[in-house]
């Protein structure tokens, strides 16, 4: 792929490592592999939509003079994007909260101070003027997801700015913390692409979300004529079934999320099984039918 950008840009210059005085004139990436490679673009022989598309297939590295950032975002930028010293923490490990902003035009300076309201005690790295990460320490109290769905839905509600979060696993800080942030990027990025609405997403949310739109064809053909077969035009049916898993299989719980009575949501979870004979008590077949709910919502 390198091959081919050096090839469509032929003034542009490649690097082994991250150059120690990046010009302002340049757009700067990385590509990351076994061994990084970064990449400077003249911005003069760039248009916006050829910018954009580089930035989805190379790590985007701003240029911008050093004093936008201080302290310890300067700190985790050097270190996360320019092969930097460890940052200082107080903690053995860290994880990364990755946020993404959507609206025509953002205030960064206001949603900035805003964030910096609602975690008062991490580090705020931004990335692009829509995209950052907040840098959590491991302590006694971490951030759960209820408060950061919470903290979606005042963005929401105050701002007119839809926001969802990524939170990343704890990792101990150490030289593979980059190559590992990359990799929960990506999947930020995968489901970003895939959904626009806002909310809260783990590893454990993102998996099988990811993993219903990567499904062989023979597998998808399957899925098709047999249980999407059952839910045909009936959202109502897609829904209560995929919102019953959601819930652990517990149907007051599910009743309750569906603002319809135990009763309603038993008949239809028995309309389900005399379509599909599936039995959704069975943890296996559970699996499958919820893998093949987020397959027809993320088509």
């Amino acid at each position: 792929m390198i091959n081919k950008i050096l090839a469509y840009f032929p003034d542009s210059v490649t690097h082994n490592h991250f150059p120690e005085h990046p010009s302002l004139d340049f757009h700067l990436f990385q590509q990351n592999s076994p061994e990084p490679l970064w990449i400077s673009i003249p911005k003069e022989h760039i248009s916006e939509d050829q910018l954009d598309l580089l930035k989805n297939l190379l790590q985007y590295i701003k240029t911008e003079p050093d004093t936008v950032l201080s302290g310890k975002a300067l700190a985790w930028n050097d270190f996360l994007f320019r092969e930097g010293a460890i940052p200082a923490a107080a903690s053995d490990e860290v994880r990364f909260i990755q946020f993404q902003l959507q609206a025509a035009h953002i205030e960064t300076a206001e949603i900035n101070e805003a964030l910096q309201g609602f975690f008062p005690d991490h580090t705020i790295l931004w990335m692009k003027d829509s995209y950052g990460m907040i840098i959590e320490e491991k302590k006694e109290i971490i951030e759960e997801m209820d408060e950061l769905q919470s903290i979606s839905s005042t963005f929401e509600s105050d701002f007119f700015i839809k926001i969802s979060f990524y939170i990343g696993k704890f990792q101990t800080i150490s030289r593979q913390l980059p190559d590992f942030f990359t990799k929960e990027k990506q999947v930020f990025q995968e489901l970003t692409e895939l959904t626009n609405r806002s909310d809260v997403f783990t590893f454990e949310k993102a998996f099988p979300m990811l993993l219903s739109t990567q499904l062989p064809d023979h597998l998808q053909d399957i899925l098709s004529h047999s249980i999407l077969e059952a839910f045909g035009e009936d959202k109502e049916l897609m829904v209560t079934i995929k919102t019953f898993l959601e819930s652990n299989s517990n149907v007051s719980l599910a009743a309750k999320k569906l603002y319809v009575h135990r009763n309603t949501l038993q008949y239809r979870l028995e309309k389900f099984t005399e379509k599909t004979g599936v039995q959704l008590k069975d943890f296996d077949a559970a699996i499958v039918v919820y893998l093949a709910g987020l397959y027809k919502e993320m088509g």
